[in-house]
């Protein structure tokens, strides 16, 4: 919907009309327009501790201003500190919020990927402690799941809990956690059965990581990012009542976390292709055969990613299962974002290595963060193993360790 189209529009229904003008007036007075020309803004370019703190910091504050105009959780029960909205509120959120500057970097992933479980397979207990204070941006989360041994083979995963009367005793590691560092709680998976077949033998935990026998030590990665972190357990202490779902069936409350996460990014809508051609512009290669069909076809690429999109969400709103499987979508925007950092790169050259130009850190950040995006919610692999066997009913591949 364009600015110049009003309540009167024949697209909406008047109450609908109504809601998003009243995004639109909130937004004109708390928040700011991303510039008309082509910029280069990263979210995740902090090449120094200093940046990190700052970046996490400022995505709270918008975090904050967001939840007190009710734009958050917008669809989340009342129970659990939401608005109790309709889902149509939450897609015209997110309709009229783009071109702003809304984005709420480590509180929006953990919410999305971590609030549906909780709320899911939680106590009603657990859900009155935690949301509310997720969802205000007060209490900082983050996911404690991925070890040294246990990344795409997440069910390996060797960081033991055993339980000391009331309360579970954790020692071992993690790894590649976001915004660790930063974080008051996370959403703890452990091994509290290690005779029991790997998937059966895990627990889902919620853990106050300000309490002694926690040590994170941030990982600095090749583009000067810290938003990850290592995270080690010894003798650390969890109330056995902050337990979500039962002792050793914590593999199903994971698979939820991993399957919004999986979501999350697959739902992505953020377009590179305007940067691109505004990239390939500054460096005069517009008119390079290659670089052409390269940029078409990104162009191309979003496009069908937007419409995939909108037909899930058509399907959904029906109230019908989604249209097209999630792993299609994970697998396309992982992709698309390893062809986008590529042809970042291929047009900066050299200059795509010097940390002299907004497009430079852009460049390097696209190319550096398309890793995580084929890996975070799962790997490539781990997805078209999803669709042959759930989308395509091909036979499971044999697994020796999984009963």
């Amino acid at each position: 919907m364009t600015d110049t189209q009003t309540e009167a529009s024949p697209s909406y229904s008047p109450e609908e009309a109504a809601y998003r003008e009243g995004i639109r007036a909130w937004l004109e007075e708390h928040s700011e327009r991303l510039t008309d020309e082509i910029n280069f803004n990263t979210l995740y370019w902090m090449p120094s501790p200093e940046d990190g703190i700052a970046h996490f910091e400022r995505s709270r504050a918008v975090h904050k201003r967001l939840h007190e105009a009710g734009y958050i959780g917008i669809t989340w029960p009342t129970e659990a500190g939401g608005q109790g909205g309709e889902a149509w509120q939450q897609r015209a959120f997110k309709e009229e919020t783009t071109g702003w500057d809304v984005h709420t970097g480590f509180f929006g992933s953990i919410i999305a990927m971590a609030a549906p479980a909780i709320m899911r397979f939680g106590t009603p207990e657990q859900v009155a402690e935690h949301m509310p204070s997720m969802l205000t941006g007060d209490i900082a989360w983050c996911q404690l799941f991925s070890e040294p041994g246990a990344g795409s083979d997440l069910a390996a995963l060797g960081c033991r809990a055993e339980l000391d009367g009331d309360e579970f005793v954790i020692n071992g590691q993690k790894v590649w956690n976001s915004a660790a560092m930063w974080a008051d709680r996370g959403i703890l998976l452990v091994r509290t059965d290690p005779d029991a077949v790997k998937h059966a033998g895990v627990s889902f935990l919620l853990a106050d990581l300000r309490q002694p026998g926690v040590e994170v030590r941030p990982l600095v990665q090749a583009n000067g990012a810290g938003h990850f972190a290592e995270v080690f357990f010894d003798n650390f202490r969890v109330p056995a009542a902050n337990l979500v779902g039962e002792v050793n069936d914590g593999w199903r409350v994971a698979r939820m976390v991993l399957a919004s996460e999986a979501q999350m990014i697959g739902g992505a809508t953020s377009s590179f292709t305007d940067k691109l051609f505004e990239l390939a512009r500054i460096v005069g290669r517009t008119d390079e055969p290659v670089i052409r069909q390269q940029l078409a076809d990104h162009y191309a690429r979003e496009k069908l990613l937007s419409l995939m999109g909108a037909t899930i969400a058509a399907s959904v709103r029906a109230g019908k299962p989604p249209a097209i499987d999630g792993s299609v979508m994970k697998l396309y925007i992982a992709e698309n974002r390893r062809r986008s950092g590529h042809l970042a790169m291929e047009l900066l050259g050299a200059a795509g290595t010097a940390d002299t130009h907004l497009a430079s850190n852009w460049a390097m950040e696209s190319l550096h963060m398309r890793f995580s995006i084929s890996i975070g919610g799962g790997t490539d692999e781990v997805h078209h193993n999803n669709l042959g066997e759930r989308a395509l009913g091909l036979p499971r591949e044999p697994r020796a360790d999984k009963d």
